[in-house]
């Protein structure tokens, strides 16, 4: 399975330089709170496929202690095990406003990227913001359940992005066409755009019902001391995606985006579409949903779903990946923190955690060595 053996930080949040040697699948990042170890975890997730752990502009990731280091930062690091991808790097340039992204030495091209980005490490993270995802709003959830499809179809992001893309158009149209006589003109442009977010946003949806349909087959397969979790979406064009055929479904949401578009302009917002899908999980042996589940309750979910998520990304799709568990098991108890790293260790992946004190990992990890441990301070 594919491994980082080595990562140097240069100008990268609180570090001004920062190297790390890591020699087991098993990593255990300790110290005390603020010292660093959250921005150590986000500076890999830096170097995976997908956006970094806490979704921070590339600026709010610049070493801020001294101005003359300030304007660019780099992250370096070397990888084992890999079918392509011996080392990877990645900085970003704050005066010109640009990142670069290393692949054995080869500065990449936007279109090399778009070529390489599936062979990228699928680096998979739960914090302890995404363990209470029932309980933030409809958006966020909807963003993790895009990941969970991502992790399944690799074209999911980028059907993603244009649909932001259209929706902006449309808004755009309107708004300009709202103060002038140019009605007809205004409309042939609508009904282009809204004819692109219709096959766009029936695709998206087939894929998150493909993708949950698909997630809850191999996660029922999978043996877990965790919950059984059943996943769902909750949207108008995900329902009907199920039910209805494609030419009624089509016809139906052109329909929802022509109605809408007095109301859309005067809030500047669509108010129909697969961007407004919620998703839950169904919490199998009490048959209950996650948002009517207890705290506890949910925290074991989204454990499940993380390690479901490797393990589809690993075994199903064949993917590199990488289990990050950010101060995730300091609230575990000592059975669910046995099962936590029994459970990673069958998966074979190399996992980073980080807790601010040892004392919070079981005692057989410490005495061990099957588990390597790095103080950060």
């Amino acid at each position: 399975m594919t491994k980082i053996s080595k990562i140097l930080l240069t100008n990268f949040r609180n570090f001004s330089q920062k190297k790390l040697n890591f020699s087991k699948k098993l990593v255990c990042l300790f110290g005390e709170n603020g010292v660093g170890k959250t921005n150590i975890l986000e500076s890999i997730t830096l170097l995976g496929r997908f956006s970094s752990l806490r979704g921070s502009d590339f600026e709010e990731m610049l070493f801020s202690k001294d101005e003359n280091l300030a304007n660019q930062f780099s992250i370096y690091s070397e990888i084992l095990d890999h079918d392509f991808i011996e080392k990877v790097g990645i900085s970003f340039d704050k005066v010109k406003k640009k990142k670069n992204i290393q692949i054995n030495e080869e500065i990449l091209t936007s279109k090399r990227q778009s070529e390489l980005k599936n062979q990228f490490i699928n680096v998979i993270y739960l914090t302890p913001q995404i363990e209470s995802l029932f309980i933030l709003g409809k958006s966020e959830r909807r963003d993790y359940l895009d990941k969970i499809v991502a992790d399944i179809d690799f074209n999911h992001n980028s059907r993603i992005n244009d649909y932001k893309k259209l929706l902006k158009e449309r808004l755009l149209i309107l708004q300009k066409y709202k103060f002038n006589n140019q009605k007809q003109s205004a409309n042939k442009w609508l009904d282009i755009i809204e004819d692109k977010i219709v096959e766009t946003g029936i695709a998206i949806a087939s894929a998150r019902i493909e993708a949950v349909d698909f997630f809850n087959k191999a996660i029922n397969s999978f043996s877990s001391n965790f919950p059984k979790t059943q996943l769902q979406v909750t949207g108008d064009i995900e329902q009907m995606v199920m039910r209805q055929s494609s030419v009624l479904l089509e016809e139906f949401y052109k329909q929802k985006l022509r109605e809408n578009r007095e109301v859309d302009l005067e809030n500047f917002k669509t108010n129909f579409g697969v961007h407004r899908s919620d998703f839950d999980a169904v919490f199998v042996l009490k048959k209950v949903l996650a948002t009517k589940s207890s705290t506890g309750e949910q925290k074991s979910i989204m454990i499940s779903i993380t390690l479901a998520r490797a393990k589809i990304s690993a075994i199903y799709k064949n993917q590199p990946t990488i289990l990050i568990f950010d101060e995730v098991v300091s609230h575990l108890d000592e059975k669910r923190k046995n099962d936590l790293f029994e459970e990673i260790k069958m998966t074979n992946l190399q996992t980073f955690f980080s807790v601010t004190s040892k004392s919070l990992i079981p005692q057989h990890y410490l005495e061990n060595d099957v588990m390597e441990f790095v103080e950060v301070i």
